[in-house]
């Protein structure tokens, strides 16, 4: 991302590299994102963060993998609060978790409600179930056995059938292409598989948004469904896209993010964003 800030926050013996959107702003709203499986700050957000910059102070940080075992969660949860407690000092931010920074957001609200002014979640779940296990299962042996179909499932199953038939052939074969030169995710797959996270969700007390993906493969609309029901200070929105929503529709999801942080008890718990966007 141009014409930002890189930071590094200190997480144990890591250093957690951040972007940061306006750091000598130290009385705006701060935005917190936290990225996919197999993204990164870049890739997933490289149209919403300069949107919401426009009005917030934005940080997006890059998740560090640990290089052996099974990946836990406290692992990624201790990055995000290096990265808040570094840039906000004692301010609260307003977290925002895609796929599986839904899962670190809800679990860093969870347990460090102090930090928060709210929480959004944008394709998120709560527990994985067989068909994302399936999912995963394919993933998994495609990626070891090296297979050239990789980048091509991984693509079918990020977009919607409408965003797909969108684009000419050079433009699917430069998706398939960023999957295949993008960040490894073989780590936070691991992770993926053992996902439960039900047990926590009524510690989450700040006010919150949850956002579904009406056409997502990876993590069906039942997820955010069930997401938004336990969660009790919580509104739900729902989006015409797959799970690749910040590739498919940012500027919606912007417009989502930026309405709720504002005011974030602007809507009362229980409510249902009514979204007219085409």
């Amino acid at each position: 991302m141009k014409n930002v800030y890189d930071g590094k926050a200190a997480a144990g013996g890591l250093q957690v590299s951040y972007y940061d959107s306006d750091p000598g702003n130290t009385q705006a709203e701060i935005i917190v994102l936290l990225h996919g499986t197999g993204g990164s700050a870049q890739n997933n957000f490289w149209a919403l963060f300069p949107m919401l910059a426009m009005r917030h102070r934005v940080i997006a940080l890059d998740f560090i993998d640990p290089e052996s075992g099974c990946p836990e969660a406290d692992h990624y949860v201790e990055q995000a609060d290096a990265v808040i407690r570094h840039v906000a000092l004692d301010k609260a931010v307003h977290l925002v978790g895609y796929s599986f920074g839904a899962v670190i957001a809800a679990l860093y609200a969870a347990r460090r409600r102090s930090c928060l002014a709210s929480l959004t979640l944008v394709a998120g779940w709560v527990k994985t179930d067989t068909q994302q296990k399936l999912r995963n299962s394919i993933w998994r042996s495609l990626y070891e056995s090296g297979h050239e179909a990789l980048g091509s499932f991984s693509v079918l199953t990020s977009f919607s059938q409408a965003f797909l038939n969108s684009k000419n052939e050079a433009e699917i074969e430069g998706l398939v292409r960023s999957v295949e030169t993008g960040p490894d995710r073989s780590r936070k797959m691991e992770f993926n598989k053992n996902v439960d996270i039900g047990d926590e969700l009524a510690d989450i007390q700040v006010p919150s948004l949850v956002v579904g993906c009406l056409q997502d493969q990876m993590v069906p609309i039942r997820h955010s469904r069930m997401l938004f029901g336990a969660i009790a200070d919580c509104r739900y929105a729902e989006v015409v896209s797959g799970h690749g929503i910040v590739h498919e529709r940012p500027s919606e999801l912007f417009t989502l993010i930026d309405m709720f942080v504002r005011d974030p008890k602007g809507m009362p718990a229980g409510h249902v964003v009514k979204n007219s966007h085409a």
